[in-house]
């Protein structure tokens, strides 16, 4: 065997053992879909809504995060049938919709006590409604900035951070609070399935290329790796539109880092609860419910696309560099040994070998020094079975989910296509437009 076919067999082995490890997930999480399923959360949920038993949530957002109209998505969130929530709301000073929800709710200006847990900013102002029901806080800085002092001005045990401004299915948040009222082990932080907002009740695919194609490989980070990682000892950061916390497990690891964003402060934050869990020798769990809670808006455009995942990548960065005392550290078990380590190549180096393995692939067949054999066999292992890894999770999503009924063959050509090029593209361009 030549060196020139050395190479390309290194870098068959390279697409199949990352793949594999793809494949493993999504096999899990597919798993942990059934498992949730057959407990029938959405059937319980309507029993939950008068249980004393249910614990109340206190609910964080900021108002820079919720495009239109401001008082309708407020209405959305209170209005949910969930015995007792509390939402907490930021603006910046100076925002021209601060006076408008005011108004809409009375809001009185109140020099509110609270006990203050953590180091926090102080609020310019504070506004609350008459049931209690609604804090706005008038602040400057980043909005994660503003999640410890949510956590000082909390009154409830349950702990939910909002970004991006989403619209809960119905009952969504009597589901997501189920996984913390069971026995067993303890549960860390809990999230739900996230679909596009323009999404159709049928649930058809939304419009535009840039949308689906996101949407897609969403689909596989949810019920791939997120789903799949507990099983493994992670994940190792976890980022949503909507996450539940215990606020005593926020308080115990020091509570969110300050000066980062809510995406950034969110994957920091499970770093944290990894090392505080895993230091008190408790059983926990992260829990991806596999059933949708949420729409969203999804990117429509290449720019909006590189945007998101950029910012994406600042908040894994900054979570690796948190945790990296944890890295092949075996008192923190598959998490140290396994989860980490290959997270943070999938995400740091995956984009440049992959882009190095097809270049040397390429080169070396157009000179002839490997036949079509060995260069076929790259192309299927590079190409298909990474189709395979985005077909997998829209089967998931249409058997387990019930979404995405009456498309066939087209989700399956835009799942394929996702992993083909969408993906590696993304990762590739944003490594060489920002050096991530």
């Amino acid at each position: 065997m030549s060196v020139y076919h050395l190479l390309v067999y290194i870098a068959i082995s390279y697409y199949f053992f990352i793949y594999s490890i793809h494949l493993l997930h999504l096999a899990l999480g597919h798993g942990a879909a059934l498992k949730w399923k057959n407990m029938g959360y959405l059937e319980e949920a309507h029993r939950l809504t008068r249980s004393t038993l249910v614990p109340p949530v206190t609910l964080v957002a900021h108002l820079d995060a919720v495009d239109g109209d401001a008082v309708q998505w407020i209405d959305h969130l209170l209005g949910q049938r969930f015995p007792h929530l509390e939402l907490i709301l930021f603006a910046r000073r100076g925002d021209e919709r601060l006076r408008g929800v005011a108004e809409a709710y009375y809001l009185r200006r109140m020099d509110r006590v609270y006990r203050r847990f953590l180091p926090s900013p102080e609020p310019a102002a504070l506004y609350q409604s008459g049931d209690r029901r609604l804090v706005l806080a008038e602040m400057e800085g980043e909005k994660g900035h503003a999640l410890n002092l949510a956590l000082n001005l909390s009154r409830y045990p349950l702990f939910a951070v909002l970004d991006r401004g989403p619209r809960l299915e119905e009952d969504a948040l009597l589901c997501l609070i189920r996984p913390f009222m069971e026995g067993g082990s303890e549960t860390a932080a809990v999230m739900g399935v996230e679909i596009p907002s323009e999404m159709e009740e049928n649930y058809l695919l939304p419009g535009g290329r840039i949308a689906r194609f996101s949407f897609m490989e969403s689909l596989r980070l949810q019920l791939g790796y997120l789903a799949g990682a507990p099983y493994l000892g992670g994940p190792s950061v976890m980022s949503g539109s909507l996450i539940v916390y215990r606020k005593d497990d926020l308080l115990r690891a020091g509570g969110f880092r300050a000066g980062l964003s809510v995406t950034e402060a969110e994957m920091d934050m499970t770093i944290r609860l990894h090392r505080l869990l895993r230091a008190e020798r408790r059983r926990y769990r992260f829990v991806l419910l596999p059933q949708v809670t949420l729409r969203r808006g999804f990117p429509r455009s290449w720019r909006e696309h590189f945007r998101g995942y950029s910012r994406m990548r600042k908040g894994v960065a900054e979570a690796m560099w948190s945790g990296r005392d944890m890295l092949f550290r075996p008192r923190y078990g598959y998490l140290g040994m396994v989860q980490l380590p290959t997270f943070w190549l999938f995400v740091n180096l995956a984009p440049a070998i992959g882009l190095l393995s097809y270049a040397v692939a390429a080169a070396l067949f157009a000179l002839g020094k490997v036949g079509w054999l060995p260069f076929a066999a790259f192309l299927c292992v590079s190409s298909l079975y990474p189709g395979l890894v985005g077909a997998g999770a829209v089967f998931a999503a249409r058997r387990e989910l019930g979404i995405l009924k009456g498309q066939g063959i087209l989700l399956y050509a835009y799942a394929f296509l996702t992993q083909l090029w969408f993906r590696q593209l993304t990762a590739v361009a944003a490594f060489v437009r920002y050096g991530l």
